[in-house]
């Protein structure tokens, strides 16, 4: 049912991924540990995702050949 509306959405757990990703963004690690009811807080980190804008500046700032 959930194709007719959004055909790109693969899967159930595709749209958990995507969730837990978003609250990343919002929240901090142990809130989001406790929000997705995961046990051991190696499973909430996998679904951090780097920013890569904050990546670009830390290169800029460091890298010696600007």
């Amino acid at each position: 049912m959930i194709n007719r509306y959004e055909p790109r959405l693969k899967s159930m757990p595709q749209i958990r991924a995507s969730v837990i990703t978003n609250w990343l963004k919002h929240h901090n690690l142990c809130e989001v540990l406790y929000m997705a009811g995961h046990k051991n807080l190696n499973f909430t980190e996998r679904y951090r995702t780097d920013n890569l804008k904050d990546l670009q500046k830390e290169l800029e700032k460091y890298h010696p050949l600007k």
